[in-house]
């Protein structure tokens, strides 16, 4: 049964399974603090491996990635570059603990959905990613991150607003129908009503004195965080440094995804099956989008305009 996880006996049911003891501690600390990290769960080695690799593709395709550069010498995020470098999906498929923590929350397999892979911290203000990851039936749907290199406040950690996943939703339709005045007019994605949830999230959070941490990791360790817990990226204090890490957008098989047409309109009624076929990797199920990577959703290339290595 899907959605183990959103449901109001869940921690009582989990700890009641017969599974891996440290998979079920993990478990319930999603459920508890809104996000959970395993350490070490990557090898030093593959992850070294995985940079090598990008590096790898970065050389063969030069001119690309030199039009992306800022001023550092460094990347935005780049959406689904596993399309292209192969050698990131074992951190999917190969990662045991962290992907059967997954599977139990939802009570299903899960399925990797799209990627994000950064060189650099994110710096992102604190925020919720259910308006734009708004699956039907809603919040099936974990955010998570295999970090390459360690992260901590010289280079850009995350920060969470721990046990902000337990705080109601927000009247959404109250706010698209006012600021686009019918729920019929709602556009996929729009900064100003993005800006609006957000900023009311964090300031009851901060109301009622949540703590905001901040997750200083190690090479390898995997992150996983619930889709209504509001995170964010620090501040990078040494804007030289890398911090490579792996971010992925993990649903149940088949679940589909849409943007604020379906989260701030939570009665309309959308298919609740995936429009896009699967394959299969390793024995799990990798989304099969085929319009190719971008930089930051600003430059996009098709997987026929990349070089492979």
């Amino acid at each position: 049964m899907l959605g183990r996880f959103l449901r109001p006996t869940a921690a009582d049911e989990i700890a009641a399974l017969d599974i891996d003891p440290l998979v079920k501690a993990h478990a319930l600390e999603v459920i508890e603090k809104g996000y959970t990290v395993v350490r070490k769960a990557i090898s030093p080695q593959r992850c070294r491996a995985v940079i090598a690799a990008f590096r790898k593709l970065e050389a063969a395709n030069a001119e690309i990635f030199a039009e992306n550069r800022n001023p550092l010498g460094h990347y935005p995020r780049i959406v689904n570059l596993h399309a292209v470098l192969p050698q990131l999906l074992p951190l999917f498929t190969d990662n045991p603990i962290w992907l059967q923590v997954q599977d139990v929350l939802n009570g299903a397999p899960t399925a990797l959905y799209t990627s994000l892979f950064y060189e650099t911290g994110s710096q992102q203000p604190l925020h919720r990613d259910t308006p734009v990851f708004a699956t039907r039936p809603e919040y099936h749907y974990f955010g998570s991150t295999v970090y390459l290199e360690p992260a901590a406040e010289d280079n850009g950690c995350l920060e969470v607003m721990e046990g902000g996943h337990k705080m109601p939703e927000l009247d959404r339709v109250g706010m698209a129908t006012k600021h686009f005045g019918s729920l019929d007019k709602i556009t996929d994605v729009d900064g100003d009503l993005w800006n609006q949830y957000q900023n009311t999230v964090v300031a009851e959070g901060r109301a009622m004195g949540l703590p905001v941490k901040h997750l200083h990791v190690g090479t390898g360790d995997s992150l996983i965080w619930h889709p209504q817990l509001p995170h964010g990226g620090t501040p990078i204090k040494d804007p030289s440094r890398t911090r490579f890490s792996f971010v992925m957008h993990t649903t149940p098989v088949d679940v589909p995804v849409y943007h604020f047409h379906a989260f701030f309109d939570p009665e309309r009624k959308l298919p609740e099956k995936a429009g896009w076929a699967f394959r299969d990797v390793n024995g799990r199920k990798v989304a099969d989008f085929r319009h190719g990577i971008s930089f930051d959703h600003q430059r996009n290339y098709t997987l026929d305009q990349i070089k492979r290595i």
